[in-house]
């Protein structure tokens, strides 16, 4: 019912436990084997190109976990169903972050329940927002480095940032890849991520994390994206960085 008209987007794994494309909806399989194909299944090498190619309207994913963990930060609405069993398995369902997901409808039966999480709306509120953010420590050790005006992004590099301006392309990029790549970096730093459910419009996050920092005397680039705040500080500061920034979480509760 819930799935009936609408395209599905899904990983080859999940297609091929169910075997078929099935009837009333558009079957979208992720795959990266362009040769591989499937009655009445349309094929996307990626999730953004099969949400691309799913259009406008509601649009299901339907897995597996790898397809969850990168879709479910773009999702408004889960649908879960709770099994009562303990199972063995080496694939999870990413977790449902209380403070971005609210239980919506609950419908229990025997063993099993079937459970609606709407997404929570943004929050404004600076208290709120300092209490619920969650610090992250990102693997590895990253550097501002800066490329030319007109210059393009060279194949195989995969920033996680990247600012285009007149003067050229300020990207923060792994520090094997800035080195296999010849570029002198500006900024050895560590990458945290900041989980929080903060509105764009959001007034007084940014400054209360610069102040703790600053505090603390640690150097701090901020770039805030739409689903997470992403922090740059000395790769000698990250420890303590995240000890501030844990604090002034633990202090606004």
């Amino acid at each position: 019912m819930l799935t009936m008209g609408h395209p599905m987007i899904m990983g080859r794994k999940t297609y091929d436990s169910i075997g078929r494309a099935l009837p009333g909806r558009r079957t979208i399989v992720v795959t990266r084997d362009l040769q591989w194909a499937a009655d009445g299944v349309e094929t996307a090498a990626s999730v953004p190109a099969a949400l691309a190619a799913a259009g406008a309207g509601d649009i299901m994913v339907v897995g597996g976990g790898e397809i969850y963990a990168q879709t479910i930060d773009l999702a408004d609405r889960l649908e879960i169903t709770q099994v009562d069993a303990d199972v063995d398995g080496d694939t999870r369902f990413p977790e449902i972050d209380q403070a971005r997901w609210q239980e919506a409808d609950r419908i229990t039966a025997d063993g099993y329940a079937f459970v609606s999480y709407h997404r929570r709306p943004p929050v404004t509120d600076l208290r709120t927002l300092l209490s619920t953010m969650r610090p992250e420590l990102q693997e590895g050790e990253y550097e501002f480095c800066v490329l030319a005006a007109g210059t393009g992004i060279p194949n195989g590099l995969h920033p996680v940032v990247t600012v285009a301006e007149k003067e050229g392309t300020t990207v923060v990029l792994p520090v094997p890849e800035a080195r296999s790549a010849g570029f002198a970096g500006s900024f050895r730093c560590a990458w945290i991520t900041l989980t929080v459910n903060s509105a764009l419009s959001a007034v007084g996050l940014t400054a209360a994390v610069a102040t703790a920092l600053t505090n603390d005397g640690i150097a701090c680039n901020v770039v805030a994206g739409y689903h997470h705040d992403h922090l740059f500080v000395p790769t000698a500061s990250a420890t303590a960085a995240i000890a501030a920034l844990e604090a002034l979480a633990h202090t606004a509760n």
